[in-house]
């Protein structure tokens, strides 16, 4: 009799385990106008984790091509810091930023730049502002009962129409979904845009503060050239980078309600383990931060809060270049919560 309840009562648990059931998806099946930026949001009905097998595969419905593949066996990140190398120096000529458009779509994640050679251990890793060696990064966060997916960074193009299939096991506790169609907005704002509008929930020119500044063209040229990022009041979970940005503003709705923030740190986005790095100009550069401005000058930053979620060493904010100026922001971080390189201004700026 017992060893029949306690058979019961695992198969109610396998059952309770199963029937997470998605309540709503994002974009909606069938949509159009759809940011080349967007995550895929999927609401259950209870609480669900990511799982760590199964794969979520992306077609260009036009092309037949896949243009996004996750494994999700393949591990987030290490476990353990990096191995130190004795042997490891600073890289022996001023590290080149690349202004050529390298993306996840042209070149192959982890792809060395600088003098660091290749880490050809097994991680996700994802091209993020033309940076080719590439970020560790979570292809599935979730948040209660709300599963965000993260396809890796510019592989969906204007004016395309995607399916989506997202096999079982990436999801705890669910079977997947066999096809889930949407389809792209047709047009990049114009190239004479002043001003773009971030929106977490789709609404805007861009949804992540990432998507906007990839679109910015690189070192605008004066004053007369100034682009405006306006994000509006919302949660932005997303690891920023970017490079060589110049007369840009960054400016957020409220400094409270705009929140850009990650788990990251040096442990999730170690160094190259035969290169140091002290984050000045010339050396590698780092990607620990949760928000990376790199050799970025004559930039405002206001209203708005950068915040990492991890502990260690770990900015919400580093910042290298000169001429730069904040007002009004929130800088959350561990270890060093704020790095700054070069000359910038603050007035009423918040530093945890």
């Amino acid at each position: 009799m017992k060893r029949i309840i306690i058979t019961l009562l695992a198969l109610h648990a396998m059952v309770g385990v199963m029937a997470q059931n998605p309540m709503h998806f994002y974009p909606e099946e069938n949509s159009n106008g759809i940011n080349v930026d967007t995550h895929l949001v999927i609401q259950f009905d209870q609480n669900i984790e990511a799982g760590n097998k199964g794969k979520i595969t992306v077609y260009d419905k036009t092309t037949k091509k896949v243009v996004d593949c996750i494994d999700m066996s393949i591990p987030a990140e290490p476990t353990e810091g990096q191995p130190k190398n004795p042997k490891a120096i600073y890289t022996p000529v001023p590290y080149i930023y690349q202004m050529a458009n390298i993306t996840n779509r042209n070149t192959r994640p982890g792809t060395p730049s600088g003098a660091a050679k290749e880490d050809k251990r097994r991680y996700q890793k994802t091209i993020i502002g033309g940076f080719s060696d590439a970020f560790h990064f979570y292809p599935i966060i979730c948040h209660g009962n709300k599963a965000t997916i993260y396809l890796h960074n510019n592989v969906l193009d204007y004016g395309h129409e995607y399916e989506v299939r997202i096999g079982r096991g990436t999801i705890g506790g669910w079977d997947g979904k066999k096809a889930w169609n949407f389809r792209t907005k047709t047009n990049k704002p114009s190239a004479n845009t002043k001003r773009i509008i971030v929106a977490a929930d789709g609404s805007g020119d861009f949804c992540t503060l990432q998507g906007a500044m990839d679109w910015i063209p690189d070192s605008l040229s004066s004053e007369n050239d100034r682009k405006i990022v306006y994000l509006k009041n919302g949660d932005y979970e997303e690891l920023v980078y970017f490079r060589n940005k110049r007369f840009v503003t960054i400016e957020g709705e409220s400094r409270d309600g705009v929140v850009v923030h990650y788990p990251n740190n040096e442990v999730f986005n170690p160094h190259p383990v035969d290169i140091k790095t002290n984050e000045m100009k010339g050396t590698f550069p780092s990607r620990r931060a949760a928000v990376a401005a790199d050799n970025c000058s004559d930039m405002v930053f206001r209203n708005l809060t950068f915040k990492t979620d991890c502990k260690g060493q770990a900015e919400g904010f580093l910042l290298n270049g000169e001429r730069n100026f904040a007002e009004n922001i929130h800088v959350i971080g561990d270890g060093d919560a704020l790095q700054v390189n070069g000359s910038t201004y603050w007035l009423n700026c918040l530093i945890d």
